[in-house]
């Protein structure tokens, strides 16, 4: 399939809205939730005030990224999202080193559902709806109501346009479809929200971020990581790394010709003959009239306006890219 041109606009000019319910979410709850979390991430999750939240690498003892989450903190706890399948290497690690603390971590993704709406006018929809927007600044997070059903509305732009993701009990998903569809929201397919999210810079786990990255290479640190919070699993190889100054290849957009075709996934990224990062992920854009990805690249090569070459692996063949700095919003027309 591909982009849809009329939903990929909505975006930009009212509203769409896409289902991401095969997203994870857990409940973390009781007393020690706020210092369980805060030791296992990479954030600084006690500071987090109800109706607040953050992103956070779960790491591994040596430093390496075995999750990445989003978390927000309410009266009753914390709820814990990550991307489809993006715990099953930290659901070990942090069930064994729960155990020492006064915590229940409940994975409720089968009894809820998340859809998020994007858009200029996603506020104005809400609102329509009878519900309430959280206060300003990404992620923050309320409890409201849409329509006759009971959400968390968590303010966020995985598209890097205006936005707000609803959690709600999995049995009032019918209703909550209806109310958008009777709104005249347009639906984004899979594929649209794959460019949108290309443009904006937002990492998915298994993709853009692996066990093999260290956090610092996904370019998140304003936003995932605190060096100031103390210790936790991982914290030595994030400081020690932090104190040498860089990391040797890190996240960055591409921006591939037009006419081109769209690179597959894990295409070589070359300067000079030589390689020098990976594409991992690539997606066409109508807003660009070409495609644009996302790749680790190696930070000797990673200036924004850095020509490379990608390789096709099928036959050998080269094609231009460019590096950029994300988001890569394009331009309105």
């Amino acid at each position: 399939m591909s982009t849809s041109l009329e939903p990929y606009r909505a975006v930009d000019e009212a509203a769409a809205w896409i289902d991401r319910s095969a997203r994870v979410r857990w409940d973390v709850s009781g007393p020690d939730a706020a210092k369980f979390l805060h030791n296992v991430t990479t954030n600084d999750v006690k500071r987090l005030a109800t109706g607040r939240g953050c992103e956070a690498f779960v790491t591994s003892l040596q430093g390496k990224t075995l999750a990445y989450v989003a978390i927000v903190a309410r009266s009753e706890g914390f709820l814990l999202r990550a991307d489809a399948g993006g715990l099953d290497l930290a659901r070990a690690h942090l069930q064994k080193y729960g155990v020492f603390d006064d915590v229940t971590m409940e994975d409720v993704s089968a009894t809820t559902v998340e859809y998020h709406v994007a858009g200029p006018r996603a506020a104005e929809w809400l609102e329509r709806a009878g519900g309430s927007a959280p206060e300003a600044g990404d992620p923050a997070s309320t409890a409201t109501r849409a329509g006759d059903v009971d959400v968390l509305c968590i303010r966020e732009s995985p598209t890097g346009r205006p936005g707000f993701t609803l959690i709600a009990p999995a049995a009032d998903a019918p209703a909550l479809i209806e109310m958008m569809k009777n709104a005249d929201l347009a639906e984004l397919t899979a594929e649209d929200f794959e460019a949108l999210r290309i443009e904006a810079g937002t990492p998915v786990f298994g993709r853009e971020v692996t066990e093999k990255n260290l956090p610092q290479e996904i370019a998140r640190d304003d936003r995932a990581i605190s060096f100031v919070k103390g210790c936790y699993l991982g914290q030595e190889t994030v400081a020690r790394l932090d104190a040498l100054g860089h990391v040797n290849k890190i996240l960055k957009g591409l921006r591939f010709a037009p006419g081109d075709p769209t690179p597959s996934l894990g295409a070589a990224l070359e300067a000079d003959g030589k390689a020098v990062g990976t594409v991992s992920s690539a997606a066409f854009s109508p807003g660009w009239g070409a495609a644009v990805g996302l790749g680790i690249v190696r930070v000797a090569h990673a200036e924004p306006g850095t020509s490379l070459v990608w390789r096709r692996p099928e036959d050998g063949a080269t094609f231009p890219a460019s590096v950029a700095d994300p988001p890569m919003l394009p331009p309105r027309s």
